[in-house]
């Protein structure tokens, strides 16, 4: 009896010691945003208790162990971060606010640089998502970043030019093409993080913000951690090394906060044979904090770089070679790799920001920046000589009747790199063999030597932009608040080619051949310059076309803001006025009265309306819309027909028109996050220039595309479930359906004529806009382990991949053909990676594995041929870009 009473008094005293508990709380937030974090471990060290953090940062960590304890917050994306606390019996504690810095993550470190290159002059570095993108903490645009990104997927179809990045307030997008295009910063990644996101037309507070929204990149040396930061990655893409240093003093006791950063890439070969990099990335700022209201940011950045570039082909090529990642662009000299097709980049960018807080109801931001330098690639170029392309389709087993010539050039192809590669040596062959004398039209020599019958051109971007970008906040009340700001843009674009390699030659005679040819009689047709005609040019030299782009802008925006109990709206409106011309530095043989000097000066006045806001059904439902309409000027590589020869604006220019809707459902639970958005875009009156050679006409022709209407519609759903603290399941779907929504009006101008060659209508009404999967989908899985190291794997589905279309081919109502469709893809990518802390050290180490099936068959876009032939359709088939087979992306980091 007394044993029994002894065994259920000391159950009840062991019960009573496992009641006598602690409750540690607090509330976690990211350094950066200063938004709620969702998902950090919460770990008394040494012990087994530990717990996660809600959707608004709240977390209750539960303990029975008392004492002295270190209390330790992490989560993969964040640096861990450490408190020392007391813990006694039944006391509870309320922690201090925690803030935790964003670190470089795996997702963060994956982007590409699609290159695309089409058969026009004006063809352009093609970017799709950027993985800045995957810091957003929108569910969707996670995975979009991650996932789709590899198969140039666009978020709701848009073009590039449809969103816009600023640094700092400077809005950097290229105004000749309208895009931003990222490897202007390249390899800055951690100095570029600190970004606020969006993805629609909903206002971000930095600008009034586009259809495709915006990244606003802010480089505020105070808000980066204080440290230095090394890193080194190793990948198999567009280059294969990377090393990155990057130091910030943070806020120090003097006032001032410096950061600087400084990267390396490299490459001899690239994923596709005859690729390289080599670039160099520096970055510094400097703010000074003059009291509580002002503060000065100073940022500098450049990105030089040179990379070989890989160039589409025919699927005859691809098959006749056996390999989907054939190049074009490259071949042997002296038994080394040269690329003739070579991108470079050196355009240095400075900005001056002045946070002045007037009040603790107002803020006024101010930023002046300019930007200037050249970019630009390298070209062959030909005289009185063979087309030097190996796969121009003269060259090719398909140009041939007879069986036999068929098996001769695919055997030749096959076996002879002289002939499936560009044969320099045969260039400076033909060159040393061409003496040769010029003579004015009055018989006097002007040059004797070697003419080149081929050489290498640069052809060049010389930019000159400056920019004034003020941004002013006010708070009315806990409700009211208003954001506005004004804007001027000065921008020139000095554009001309320059001779980079005389390949062996003593100069190149700077005529145009095809005015020669067809004017051969009147010497002053086929000059391009008449104020220095008959004119040689040696290597460094401005040569074939001269001219500058000049864009004044201004504009006016304003966004209020409401916040109810349990809703928000928004509206607010813009004004832009764009006033822009060409400067002609070369007075052309064939447009003497319309070459040289100013163009006709065009005016544009565009406006734009916003509506939106949110209605919170709880605090975990929400019900969100974005309405948007405006105009927005063209861009300007669009505006005039042949700006490379002359002054004549497009007929009729106007600035598209736009309006777009959208409607989302939004679910945060503890353990679910979900978004499910369906929307509607419609842009009208478009406009579209081409350039190509014709091959009926036989010469370069330029073919204005106008009343261009395009529909975008469809649905985004995304879902992030956390199965445990541990264990996250992810899926995400695009279904959308992207279509031309007219039959737009042609006309045909030679490039050596004023002469119009022919008007019309291009029939390709409800033709699926190319360049992108119209349909994408992802499923995955992640785990993050509490002991810092977390791996994941996605499976992730691609069709709807559309070809861009021949206009030329859809001038007949009667010969009508839907753009070509390709196959539907699946692609399997993993990620992992691991932390380490010790005394005052952060090592992370991380691996991104991408299409681990090695799927090489995949398609993700291509061209139909400008260049046509309607007598033998055969001759110029379609071009296709292929996505890498298995590729990775290694990077390891070190901060102290």
């Amino acid at each position: 009896m007394k044993q029994t009473l002894f065994i259920m008094m000391f159950a009840l005293f062991a019960t009573s010691l496992m009641a006598q508990k602690t409750i540690i709380s607090g509330v976690v937030k990211d350094a950066g945003t200063g938004l709620p974090l969702e998902g950090i471990t919460i770990r008394q060290n040494n012990t087994p208790h530990w717990c996660t953090s809600n959707s608004k940062g709240y977390y209750a960590l539960e303990t029975d162990v008392f004492g002295e304890a270190i209390i330790t917050y992490s989560n993969h994306d964040f640096s861990p971060f450490q408190l020392k606390v007391f813990v006694e019996r039944d006391k509870a504690i309320e922690m201090s606010e925690v803030s935790l810095q964003r670190i470089n993550v795996a997702s963060q470190d994956i982007p590409t640089i699609s290159l695309a290159d089409s058969d026009a002059d004006n063809a352009a570095e093609s970017q799709t998502i950027h993985g800045l993108l995957s810091s957003s903490s929108d569910v969707f645009v996670k995975a979009a970043a991650y996932t789709f990104g590899p198969a140039r997927f666009r978020i709701r179809g848009y073009e590039s030019n449809h969103t816009a990045v600023t640094i700092n307030g400077f809005i950097a997008n290229d105004l000749e093409f309208g895009s931003p295009y990222w490897s202007d910063w390249g390899g800055l990644n951690d100095v570029m993080r600190n970004t606020v996101i969006t993805n629609d037309s909903r206002p971000s507070g930095y600008m009034f913000d586009p259809l495709g929204g915006s990244t606003n990149i802010i480089t505020k040396p105070s808000e980066y951690r204080s440290g230095t930061k090394v890193t080194y990655s190793s990948s198999n893409r567009t280059y294969r090394n990377r090393a990155m240093v990057t130091h910030s003093t943070g806020m120090m006791d003097n006032g001032w906060a410096v950061t600087a950063s400084y990267s390396r890439r490299w490459s001899e070969k690239g994923y596709v044979e005859g690729t390289f990099y080599d670039a160099h990335s520096m970055f510094l700022a400097v703010e000074k904090r003059f009291n509580a209201r002002h503060t000065l940011n100073f940022t500098a950045l450049n990105s030089y770089y040179r990379r070989g570039q890989a160039g589409a082909s025919t699927q005859e090529v691809y098959d006749m070679v056996d390999d989907n990642y054939y190049n074009p662009n490259w071949g042997y000299q002296d038994g080394e790799v040269r690329n003739a097709r070579v991108k470079h980049n050196n355009k240095p960018l400075f900005t001056l920001s002045h946070n002045w807080t007037i009040s603790e109801a107002t803020k006024l931001i101010t930023t002046a920046g300019y930007w200037f330098g050249k970019d630009g690639g390298t070209a062959l170029n030909w005289q009185g000589a063979a087309d030097p392309r190996p796969d121009y389709y003269r060259y090719l087993p398909s140009y041939f009747i007879n069986p036999a010539d068929q098996a001769r050039i695919k055997d030749q192809w096959q076996s002879n790199p002289k002939v499936s590669q560009i044969d320099w040596d045969k260039f400076y062959y033909a060159n040393r063999q061409n003496y040769e004398a010029i003579f004015d039209a009055q018989g006097k020599e002007v040059a004797r030597g070697l003419r080149a019958k081929y050489m290498v051109e640069d052809r060049v971007n010389s930019l000159d932009q400056m920019q004034f970008n003020s941004i002013l906040k006010h708070d009315f009340n806990t409700e009211w608040n208003l954001t506005g700001g004004l804007n001027f843009n000065r921008y020139v674009n000095h554009v001309y080619n320059e001779v980079e390699d005389l390949l062996g030659a003593d100069y190149w005679y700077d005529i145009d051949q095809f005015a020669e040819r067809d004017f051969k009689e009147n010497p002053d047709a086929y000059q391009n310059d008449l104020r220095n005609p008959y004119r040689v040019v040696k290597e460094g030299d401005k040569y074939s076309h001269n001219y500058k782009m000049h864009h004044y802008e201004g504009g006016l925006w304003a966004i209020a803001n409401y916040k109810g109990s349990n809703y928000s709206v928004y509206g607010g409106g813009s004004y832009s006025y764009v006033n822009f011309w060409r400067e002609g530095l070369y007075q052309k043989g064939l447009f003497k009265d319309n070459s040289y000097g100013n163009s006709e000066k065009t005016d544009l006045h565009n406006y734009g309306l916003k509506l939106g806001g949110e209605y919170r059904i709880t605090g975990r439902h929400i019900i969100t819309t974005n309405l948007a309409q405006g105009q927005r000027a063209p861009i300007m590589r669009n505006v005039f027909i042949s700006p490379r020869t002359r002054n004549d604006l497009v007929d009729g220019l106007k600035s598209e028109t736009y309006y777009s809707a959208d409607l989302s459902y939004v679910v945060k639970m503890p353990r679910f996050n979900g978004r499910l958005t369906g929307y509607y875009t419609r842009v009208n009156d478009a406009i579209d220039v081409k350039s190509f050679y014709h091959e009926e006409e036989k010469t370069f022709v330029n073919y204005t595309l106008s009343g261009i209407d395009k529909e975008y519609k469809g649905l985004e759903l995304a879902a992030e479930y956390k199965i445990s603290s541990t264990l996250t399941a992810n899926a995400a779907a695009s279904l959308g359906r992207y279509l031309y929504k007219s039959e737009p009006n042609y006309l045909i101008t030679k490039d050596n004529s004023r002469e119009t060659l022919q008007t019309g209508t291009v029939y390709s009404k409800n033709f699926r806009l190319n360049g992108m999967p119209q349909t994408a989908a992802t499923v995955g899985i992640t785990y993050n382990a509490p002991q810092f190291w977390w791996i994941g794997i996605n499976g992730t589905y691609f069709d709807d991949i559309y070809i861009d279309f021949n206009p030329v081919k859809r001038v007949d109502a009667d010969y009508w053909s839907s753009p070509e469709k390709q196959k539907e893809a699946f692609t399997i990518d993993a990620f992992c990676g691991k932390s380490f802390r010790w005394d005052g050290y952060y090592l992370s180490i991380s691996a991104n594995l991408s299409n681990i099936t090695n799927n090489k068959d995949f398609i993700t876009g291509g061209y139909e041929q400008l260049r046509f032939d309607s007598s033998m359709t055969h001759l110029h088939q379609p071009k296709y870009f292929y996505s890498y087979g298995f590729n990775y992306f290694i990077n390891a980091s070190l901060s102290f």
